[in-house]
């Protein structure tokens, strides 16, 4: 009889440990959750804290809507099957003890969510199974462990495992122990990553990327207008990965970033891959210093075709290098690629682009030496393709911007005669046609433009001190020639 109590007490124990709602259609706050689930979920004033697992059902609804703080104990997990939703302005989801993580949050297959201005930190993540479209916005996930056997994202600080339409915009990912975002390397996943803020991620120092996103599917894998700055403590965290490395179809755009101080900045591996890499500013990708494991600003390896224009590549190990029959696109005669290469360089020699492929490249309309007045001989050294190994592709790489005067290949040229010159801003542009000119900076953007008639014409800037070159169009012809401002 004692024995059969004694079970019995037990049993009634482990059923109170945890919450599970009734799946019947009942849509909850966190003071109604609480009121029935006293001793799972225990108000304390203000506050709230979780001390066993809280499982919401598929029919079943939570809102958010106190500001709030739910401190969850060790080993504590949430489940997600049903729909949860934040509509409170300021919510935290924080360890009880934070030297004992609580495992994490996890939104099941077939739930719905959209977790909003809520900072989640000292937990084991938040795992994303469902294929419907997730959302977080405005949240900052700080400090999650996702090296404990038990975290349920043990991967990332936000892991997302299939799917389509997920979002994650005006976020802050920081000093997680590994990734900030990831997705697996086998199910598609799409989605939106923009104006997020990512540091310091991968405080375990394993060969994680900050964003580390596997096959976007036929839909595509975006990152737009993020800054992605590494702590220069952690040698082997990377930047942004958008990769399928087992295969299938893999399409991404990022665009618009800030990718400073990681191991690497953008890189993409697997066949299959199709995407665009555009205006961002990719430096000194360089923090684990060894240029045999990394440290370009853009890696390529076995993509089908990216097409890269308009990055600011700098200070890198590499600026870019393609490998396994990757295929890039750097510029063609009807598009300029407009990248611009600094100081990527390691033991002394500076790599703009190594082209470790057999296929041919066209790399037109880049600076490729930024605040140099460039020579075919000083591209060439910063490029490495066929003319330094047999067995490589051809880079095409004129006509090329930052160019030095000597440089331009036109036959016809038209006569211009620049005085004083170096000037103050007030100089005369003497022409032998009438026309037009084009000043542009040796990045090649256009600084000013005029239209001049045959002979003398007075020209007023207001242009910061340095080189530039005056290009002259007139009847066909074309004159460039170097503009000192002092």
């Amino acid at each position: 009889m004692k024995k059969i109590t004694l079970l019995l007490m037990m049993s009634c124990a482990f059923v109170q440990a945890q919450f599970t709602s009734p799946n019947n259609g009942t849509s909850y706050t966190l003071t109604s959750l609480s009121a029935a689930a006293p001793t799972v979920l225990v108000k304390n004033g203000t506050d709230y804290t979780l001390t066993a697992d809280l499982t919401l059902s598929a029919t079943d609804k939570l809102l958010i809507d106190e500001n709030t703080t739910l401190k969850v104990n060790s080993g504590v997990a949430i489940f997600i099957y049903g729909e949860y939703k934040t509509t409170a302005n300021s919510f935290t989801i924080t360890a009880s003890n934070i030297a004992t993580p609580y495992r994490g949050i996890r939104f099941e297959e077939g739930s719905v969510a959209e977790m909003k201005n809520t900072r989640v930190e000292y937990g084991g993540g938040v795992r994303v199974l469902t294929a419907n479209g997730f959302l977080m916005d405005n949240c900052i996930l700080y400090k999650n462990n996702n090296t404990l056997s038990t975290s349920l994202a043990s991967s990332a600080a936000l892991a997302l495992f299939q799917g389509s339409g997920h979002v994650v915009k005006n976020s802050q990912f920081l000093e997680n122990s590994r990734a900030a975002i990831n997705s697996g390397a086998s199910g598609a996943v799409s989605i939106d990553i923009t104006n997020n803020y990512f540091y310091g991620n991968d405080t375990d120092n394993g060969n994680y990327p900050q964003i580390n996103m596997g096959p976007g599917g036929v839909d595509s894998t975006r990152v737009v207008n993020n800054i992605v700055t590494g702590n220069r403590a952690i040698l082997r965290a990377g930047g942004i990965s958008v990769s399928g490395l087992l295969g299938g179809t893999n399409r991404f755009r990022i665009e618009g970033n800030t990718i400073r101080d990681n191991r690497y900045g953008i890189t993409n591996q697997g066949g299959g891959t199709t995407g665009i890499i555009r205006n961002n500013i990719i430096e000194n990708n360089n923090s684990e210093n060894n240029p045999n494991l990394g440290g370009s600003g853009i890696s390529l390896t076995g993509t089908q075709n990216v097409i890269v224009r308009n990055n600011q590549i700098r200070g890198n190990l590499w600026g870019i290098t393609i490998l396994s029959n990757a295929i890039i696109d750097l510029g063609t005669a009807g598009s300029d690629g407009n990248n611009v290469f600094k100081n990527n360089g390691n033991g002394g020699t500076t790599t703009a682009f190594y082209n470790n492929t057999p296929n041919a490249v066209n790399a037109v309309g880049n600076c490729w030496r930024e605040d140099e007045l460039s020579t075919d001989a000083m591209v060439e050294t910063v490029i490495t393709h066929k003319p330094d190994t047999a067995t490589l592709g051809l880079v095409t790489f004129k006509p090329y911007k930052c160019a030095d005067v000597l440089a331009v290949s036109d036959v016809s040229k038209s006569k211009i005669n620049i005085y004083p010159n170096p000037s103050k801003n007030h100089f005369f542009v003497e022409t032998e046609n009438a026309g037009n000119i084009v000043i542009q900076d040796i990045s090649g953007k256009v600084v000013h433009s005029a239209i001049v008639i045959k002979g003398k014409n007075e020209i007023n800037t207001n242009l910061t001190p340095g080189v530039y070159i005056i290009t002259q169009q007139s009847e066909g012809k074309k004159s460039n020639t170097k503009l000192i401002i002092q």
